[in-house]
């Protein structure tokens, strides 16, 4: 909580004496800045790295794009108004998930999400999970876990627990989401 100082003037040369109330609000001084929670963030209106598709805008949980190969075989998502080229796709995302995954007493935010980026019909989606936290008040990609099945992870303490059995927990010594087996 933040103060105001009232901060009284005597100002000398005018009419008679006359005082003044100022109010100032000192800034915040180092880490006096209050930090985000998770719960605060629309997570279903955000964009979202795809790799190598590049990044695209969720609006309402859901982000539809064309998948575009360029001439020089390069392929990415695009959300341009009227594209017509290459092959349609779409990234849901679900409500998220938290866990305190290092221990700091704020929650790192889990989010399901179904991924179709491929031409073919008959190609699988991707499920998965992306995973952030909040890093001097701003969001940062910890990792990006794929499972076999949609919603396909569950929260089991501090470690993320995928439905084919994998584990994912965080590591101090390198500050990382990793795999336990």
């Amino acid at each position: 909580m933040i103060r105001a100082l009232v901060v009284v003037v005597a100002l000398a040369g005018c009419q008679g004496s006359e005082t003044k109330r100022v109010d100032k609000v000192p800034a915040p001084v180092g880490s006096a800045a209050p930090i985000p929670e998770p719960a605060t963030i629309d997570w279903k209106s955000l964009h979202y790295d795809l790799g190598s598709l590049g990044s695209v805008k969720a609006t309402g949980g859901r982000a539809e794009f064309r998948v575009v190969e360029e001439e020089d075989s390069i392929v990415h998502a695009t959300q341009a108004p009227g594209e017509t080229r290459g092959w349609a796709g779409f990234l849901d995302v679900d409500d998220p998930s938290y866990v305190d995954l290092d221990g700091d007493s704020h929650d790192e935010t889990a989010i399901p999400f179904e991924l179709k980026s491929a031409q073919l019909v008959d190609v699988p989606h991707v499920f998965g999970v992306f995973v952030f936290t909040l890093r001097d008040g701003k969001l940062l990609k910890l990792g990006t876990l794929t499972t076999s099945s949609k919603p396909g992870f569950t929260i089991e303490g501090s470690t993320i627990k995928t439905d084919d059995g994998r584990r994912w927990t965080w590591d101090a010594t390198t500050q990382a989401l990793i795999e336990r087996r």
